[in-house]
């Protein structure tokens, strides 16, 4: 093979790669993106109420949201605001050899309204399992922390399609009138 068909076939295999590198969304370290990440986002996700959850569980979720939302504090305009009916079951999947449950799962779910400019609704949902020791005190603090694994987890997928939406919103999107769920 000559030295010229060898530069060829250099140069054909680095066009190979920039290109594959291109389409699986490939983007520079550096470079303007468009991810939640970039301040601008930053920005606009920060103009979003959050109006108040109720019970404790509630307010662990709405501090989890302040903390994603509005690091630097409440907006004094908001462009979007945010509404969330909290919910949270148990139900017992371990039975051990006496017929009682070792094992249960908390299932932690948010339903949401996001309106202003670029309405959203959904329901988040994260379901996570902690053991029922024979110590009640022990079984209360596996509870309560995997009601605080399930409640970030909701806040984080809120966080993220809220942001996902407001990155892909369009023109259209904008004159769509929002589904009421909520009173």
């Amino acid at each position: 093979m000559s030295s010229r068909n060898t530069f060829i076939l250099k140069v054909f295999v680095c066009l190979f790669i920039v290109a594959g590198l291109g389409a699986c969304g490939f983007q520079p370290v550096h470079g303007k993106r468009k991810t939640a990440e970039n301040q601008i986002m930053k920005n606009e996700l920060a103009k979003v109420w959050i109006y108040e959850i109720e019970d404790r569980e509630g307010q662990m979720l709405h501090n989890e949201l302040l903390n994603l939302f509005n690091p630097k504090g409440r907006p004094t305009h908001p462009a979007y605001k945010l509404k969330i009916i909290y919910n949270e079951t148990q139900s017992n999947t371990g039975i051990g050899k006496n017929e009682f449950a070792t094992r249960a799962n908390l299932i932690v779910s948010a339903l949401f309204e996001f309106s202003g400019n670029a309405p959203l609704n959904g329901l988040s949902r994260s379901t996570v399992a902690f053991n029922i020791l024979n110590s009640p005190t022990g079984t209360e603090f596996a509870k309560r922390d995997a009601r605080t694994r399930a409640i970030k987890s909701v806040a984080r997928d809120i966080h993220r399609r809220i942001a996902v939406h407001l990155l892909n919103k369009s023109p259209a999107s904008q004159t769509e009138k929002p589904i009421r769920i909520m009173k």
